[in-house]
């Protein structure tokens, strides 16, 4: 009788991968997230009117990771899909699967690596540079990182840049779509003691219709200060170069907070300015500061009003300043509470009367926010926002304001591990 002995050897070949080690140090993990979120929106992101009917519905977010790390190397596969339950028709396969990371880390020494792929970009408070994970399809970039990390002097290093493409051009390099044309940045941080020092200088570019490429310079710190209850933080940027209308820049932005623990509630008091102004004509300059990629979510209201400060404000910057309290009275329950009082750092002309400005107040906002974890694992999240609109606010949204601004939601988290091998 005839053995085919190649069934055998392949059999054998799965069973001593299974049962032996990847290597020395390797590791192999399958992880998820289930996120389904359900919306009441009446006055979120827009000012509702009297004509205008609440929006509710349920999202999802379904993530699968996997990551393998070595002693070489580390790859990393988050795929997505993303969906507003009733969005397809029934009986139909419409592809909505997307990859929000595909990145390779290659560890050329102990404190050199090369991150190359698509990832996220989340630096420091994610001021400037963040993964936006509140939004269904969260943020991230198609770049290479250059990485030195030196523990024993607590210093670290990344070195980025990005070049975009919207497909395989056999000739040009004509880009149209709504993203920047390049991006590039060197961030560094020093840790000592109780102080941590980052600094970052950031180029953007966009590419103009006729092939040019105007460019965008953010730079500036972030410093911490953390010692026993007390925690500080403060910041300052400035931007330079010319907008996408070929606008010359000249804008910056401050920001500190100041947090104490008290047992155990966190108490924080904070502000924010973010410069702007009226562009002059006979020396067009552009004074609005761009937060560029950041978690805008994070920190200018749950409502996010704000996302998109020089168009949401017409150049006119904003002033925020908040009081936050966070209550944790226990390892698995928070509560969070939030005031923000918006004002317009600069004035702006009135968009329905050119020869009158608008009153710097723009709003005030509450947000309150619940959160219960039933295991590492699985967690209810529950919140309630409402903001007080001024006519100010009304004005610029060019919309007549219908009394209350309210928007709540519920979110379960599930980011169960499938499992792990080492």
């Amino acid at each position: 009788m005839y053995v085919n002995w190649n069934h055998y050897v392949r059999f054998l070949t799965i069973l001593i991968f299974f049962a032996l080690p990847l290597s020395v140090s390797a590791q192999l993990s399958l992880s998820g997230e289930f996120r389904p979120r359900t919306e009441l929106r009446n006055g979120y992101r827009i000012l509702n009117t009297i004509q205008d009917d609440p929006a509710f519905f349920i999202s999802q977010r379904t993530r699968l990771i996997f990551l393998f790390k070595d002693d070489l190397y580390t790859f990393k596969l988050s795929a997505q899909d993303l969906r507003i339950w009733g969005d397809e028709t029934q009986l139909q396969d419409n592809a909505n699967i997307n990859i929000h990371e595909a990145w390779a880390q290659l560890n050329i020494s102990s404190y050199n690596k090369v991150k190359l792929g698509r990832q996220e970009l989340v630096y420091d408070d994610q001021r400037l540079l963040g993964g936006v994970d509140w939004s269904l399809p969260g943020r991230s970039h198609d770049a290479i990182v250059l990485k030195y990390e030196n523990s024993t002097s607590d210093f670290n290093l990344d070195i980025g840049a990005a070049y975009n493409q919207e497909r395989e051009n056999v000739l040009g390099n004509v880009y149209t779509l709504n993203n920047y044309k390049v991006l590039s940045y060197l961030w560094m941080k020093k840790f000592m003691g109780a102080f941590d020092v980052s600094g970052i200088f950031l180029t953007d570019g966009f590419e103009t219709p006729i092939g040019d490429t105007n460019y965008r310079y953010t730079y500036g710190t972030f410093t911490t200060y953390k010692i026993n209850d007390l925690y500080a933080s403060g910041t300052i940027y400035f931007q330079k170069g010319d907008d996408n209308l070929r606008k010359n820049i000249s804008a910056y932005m401050v920001a500190g907070k100041v947090s104490y623990q008290l047992k155990a509630t966190k108490l924080s008091i904070g502000i924010e300015y973010l410069s702007g102004g009226d562009v002059d004509e006979t020396n067009p300059v552009q004074h609005s500061f761009n937060t560029l990629y950041a978690t805008n979510h994070k920190f200018y209201g749950n409502m996010d009003y704000f996302l998109n400060i020089p168009n949401e404000t017409k150049g006119g910057g904003l002033q925020d300043i908040y009081v936050n309290a966070l209550y944790k009275s226990s390892k698995e329950t928070t509560l969070n509470l939030t005031y923000y009082n918006f004002s317009l750092a600069q004035e702006v002309v009135d968009p329905a009367n050119s020869s009158e400005t608008l009153n710097k107040g723009l709003a005030s906002e509450i947000d309150i926010s619940f959160a219960y974890a039933f295991s590492k694992d699985i967690s209810l999240q529950v919140g309630y926002s409402v903001l007080f609109s001024s006519d100010s606010l009304e004005r610029i949204q060019q919309r007549s304001g219908n009394g209350l601004q309210q928007w709540g939601w519920v979110m379960l988290v599930l980011t169960p591990e499938f499992f792990t091998i080492e």
